[in-house]
């Protein structure tokens, strides 16, 4: 399906203007955000891992200290689904009876072993909840500081490549003269589109709700690049064969194949 739309695509020039205008967009948006926010990307997490605890009975503002208060909660309930988009939840009542909710990207290793009712150890920072601990396992919320870094190189892994590529057909289609585009160009769109999709789920597969972490992803997304450009290059060889061959009158591969079998 990739091979029929792309050369649909690339036969009109202003769409392959849209895709290679939007292409770039891309690839130079995502360059500018890994390369000015990458590098500060686990400022949070950092503050967060070196502040202090809050000492003992001190009366500091939620939302305004700096230091790690930890303090007993109970389980009112518990939230679990399974519909794409939405995060696993809970609902925690502390001990003076103020509600607490917090949001969950993985069940492991604390919500998973939550019920009704348990008693569980909540760090407060920055007003936030941001992350329990029970049974000598701790787990950070939704709300807790991440390490951005990772998801902004990841980030960039997965959209740069496609888009430098769907931008190299494009640009190909548009400095050719003739009507119809080449079978190289169609295959050039066609592997953009597959690795933006492959890039997609990669993390998704990987991840499983687990940190995000870009070697693993890397490690996983090089391999499927390269056998998609692989069987990109072998498309237009075989479509190269097949139109040599019938321009000299001479079968192409599953002629002369058929004609072996006779």
């Amino acid at each position: 399906m990739a091979h029929a739309s792309a050369p649909w695509i690339l036969r009109s020039r202003v769409m392959s203007l849209l895709i290679l205008l939007g292409a770039l967009a891309a690839a130079g948006g995502m360059a500018f955000a890994a390369a000015t926010e990458a590098p500060g990307g686990d400022r949070d997490l950092r503050a967060y891992r070196a502040a202090a605890p809050c000492p003992p009975g001190a009366a500091v503002p939620f939302e305004a200290t700096e230091c790690r208060r930890t303090q007993q909660y109970t389980v009112a309930a518990v939230h679990l689904t399974r519909k794409r988009g939405e995060l696993d939840r809970t609902v925690l009542t502390d001990a003076h009876g103020a509600r607490w909710e917090a949001a969950y990207t993985s069940r492991k290793p604390v919500l998973q072993l939550l019920s009704e009712g348990d008693r569980i150890t909540g760090t407060l920072w920055r007003g936030r909840l941001v992350e329990i601990a029970a049974e000598g396992e701790t787990q950070m919320t939704d709300a807790g500081p991440d390490d951005m870094r990772a998801r902004l190189l990841i980030g960039a892994l997965l959209v740069i490549p496609p888009a430098l590529v769907a931008a190299a057909a494009c640009a190909w289609r548009l400095a050719r003269l003739a009507a119809d585009p080449t079978p190289g160009m169609a295959a050039t769109l066609a592997l953009a589109g597959g690795l933006l999709v492959g890039g997609i789920f990669t993390p998704l597969v990987l991840a499983a709700g687990e940190e995000e972490r870009f070697w693993p992803v890397a490690a996983a997304w090089l391999p499927m690049a390269a056998i998609m450009t692989i069987a990109a290059r072998a498309y237009v060889l075989r479509v190269r064969e097949t139109a040599a061959g019938s321009a000299a009158g001479q079968p192409g591969p599953r002629g002369r194949l058929r004609a072996g079998r006779r």
